[in-house]
């Protein structure tokens, strides 16, 4: 099944993904987190917002890897 899957054409992958995708965002089911899961992402939520460094955009890091977009 996977394997007539990859042998689509690529528009048609890429709009099989894109639908995959939107089934599973519509259903919004993340990890069970627990307390201290929570606490830890906002602690660096928190740490990141008062930085004030948003880091480099893709284009940059991949310009400093070598490649381009």
């Amino acid at each position: 099944m996977v394997n007539d899957l990859l042998t689509l054409p690529l528009a048609q992958r890429l709009e099989l993904v894109q639908t995959l995708w939107d089934s599973i965002a519509a259903e919004q089911i993340g990890p069970e987190l627990s307390e201290a899961d929570r606490k830890l992402i906002d602690q660096r939520l928190e740490s990141f917002l008062s930085d004030g460094d948003p880091g480099l955009d893709a284009h940059q890091v991949l310009d400093a890897l070598g490649h381009a977009l």
